[in-house]
């Protein structure tokens, strides 16, 4: 079973328990406890909020926006109108197309990661559907969880909107690969599967799709 299947599982046991509570609560109060719910078990069984203080600093810095080097640039323009053309597939409205593509770019770059490996993980995550919702919550492009911007980020950042999610997705990309160290542990960490190599694996045979030559850090 995999990850997100066992941690959905466990979701549904643990609202089957809470149920006489949640159908007493408001509607405000059944919120808080689907929010504290998901990262209670996120927390127990992914381990994906156990930071050092100092990595929580540079996270909260790194999810934070700022200026990001997006200035009119020959090869991004050349880039982005190949990829427009890939992702057609999946995003036929080529102005959308257009926003993930340079997004994609600006923020690999600022994080500096292979845009390749990026579009890996969208098309493995979301399938490039902006307002993909999963059924643990996780949110848009890069199934980034809110819990990031919770405790991480800022809480009214809108994970649906495609610069704030590729925003995200790099800046945790990023953390775990500085962290471990290694690709592969980075990209089972993304997942929640950290130890395994199942979802590493379906990233590297998604980035063919994007002519990537490199699968290193």
């Amino acid at each position: 079973m995999s990850p997100k299947a066992l941690l959905a599982g466990v979701m549904v046991a643990g609202f089957l328990v809470s149920l006489p509570i949640w159908m007493a609560s408001t509607p405000e109060d059944k919120q808080h406890l689907s929010q504290s719910a998901v990262k209670k078990m996120v927390e127990q069984n992914v381990d994906l909020l156990d930071f050092e203080p100092e990595e929580k600093e540079e996270l909260r810095r790194m999810l934070q926006p700022g200026p990001v080097d997006d200035v009119p640039d020959f090869e991004r323009d050349v880039w982005v109108k190949d990829i427009v053309q890939t992702i057609s597939p999946w995003v036929p409205d080529e102005k959308e197309a257009e926003t993930i593509a340079r997004w994609v770019y600006v923020y690999s770059k600022h994080f500096d990661l292979s845009p390749e490996l990026v579009l890996g993980v969208i098309a493995v995550e979301s399938r490039f559907d902006h307002f993909a919702v999963s059924n643990v919550g996780a949110i848009g492009l890069m199934q980034v969880m809110p819990f990031w911007k919770n405790e991480l980020g800022s809480p009214s950042d809108n994970l649906l909107e495609i610069e704030t999610n590729l925003r995200y997705g790099c800046a945790i990309l990023r953390h775990y690969i500085d962290r471990y160290n290694h690709l592969d542990r980075a990209l089972a960490a993304y997942n929640g599967s950290l130890g395994k190599q199942k979802y590493p694996n379906k990233i590297y045979k998604s980035m063919k799709k994007f002519k990537a030559t490199d699968f290193g850090i």
